[in-house]
C-alpha cells in the first residue's frame, strides 16, 4: 500500500488534474465559451494536459520507497513514461506561455517570466535525471527527479496559495495572483532542496 507521502502528492494533484480534465472535455466538445484561446492551437494544449496529469499522478508513486523495493522493474518502466511525460509537459508549457494569446490580466510579466523559467528548469532537471541514471548515479537521479517533480507540482501548490485568498477577500488582483503563483513554484523548489539535503545528511551517517 502506498505510504503517506504518496497520498499527499496525489492530494496535491487532485485539483489541477480535475481542472485539466474539465478543460480537456470542453475542448473535445468544441465548447468555445471558455476555451476560445486554447482552440486556436489545441494540439500542444491537449498534450500538456495529458502529460502533466500523468507526470503528477504516476510520479507520486515513483517516490514511494516500499513500492520501488517490491518491484524495481515496474519502477524503471514507469519511470521512463514519467520522464517522457514530464519533459513533454515542460516543453508544451513553454510553448503555451510564449505563443498562446493570453490577456495581460491573466498573465503579467512576472508570471510569464516564472512560467518560462520553470519550464526551462523542469526540462533541464529531467534531462539531468535521465543522464544520471544512464551513468548509474542513482542518488543524483533521485535528486534531479525530486526537483523536476516539485516544479511540475506547482499548480497543486498554487491552489493552496490562491484558494484561501479567494475565500477571504475574493479573487485577487492579477498582480497578487501572479506573485502567489510564482511563489508557489519557489516554495516547491525550496522544499525539494530541503528534502534532498536531508536525505544526504541521513545517509552520510549510515
Amino acid at each position: 500500500m502506498p505510504g503517506a507521502p504518496t497520498f499527499l502528492l496525489l492530494f496535491l494533484s487532485v485539483v489541477p488534474v480535475a481542472a485539466g480534465a474539465a478543460r480537456l472535455m470542453q475542448m473535445l466538445a468544441g465548447d468555445m465559451s471558455s476555451s476560445a484561446r486554447f482552440m486556436s492551437m489545441p494540439g500542444p494544449v491537449l498534450l500538456h494536459i495529458v502529460a502533466a496529469a500523468l507526470f503528477c499522478v504516476l510520479g507520486a508513486f515513483q517516490f514511494d520507497a516500499a513500492l520501488r523495493r517490491r518491484n524495481r522493474r515496474l519502477h524503471r518502466y514507469s519511470g521512463r513514461l514519467v520522464a517522457a511525460c514530464g519533459l513533454l509537459a515542460a516543453l508544451t508549457g513553454l510553448w503555451m506561455a510564449a505563443r498562446l494569446p493570453i490577456p495581460a490580466e491573466q498573465q503579467g510579466p512576472l508570471l510569464y517570466a516564472a512560467r518560462m523559467l520553470v519550464g526551462l528548469c523542469m526540462a533541464g532537471t529531467i534531462v539531468a535525471a535521465v543522464r544520471a541514471v544512464l551513468l548509474g548515479r542513482f542518488d543524483q537521479h533521485r535528486a534531479w527527479m525530486i526537483r523536476a517533480y516539485a516544479l511540475g507540482q506547482g499548480a497543486g501548490t498554487q491552489v493552496l496559495f490562491l484558494l484561501p485568498v479567494a475565500l477571504v477577500s475574493g479573487a485577487p488582483t492579477y498582480r497578487l495572483r501572479d506573485l502567489l503563483m510564482a511563489s508557489a513554484w519557489g516554495l516547491n523548489a525550496l522544499v525539494a532542496e530541503w528534502l534532498i539535503r536531508r536525505r544526504r545528511r541521513s545517509t552520510a551517517f549510515i
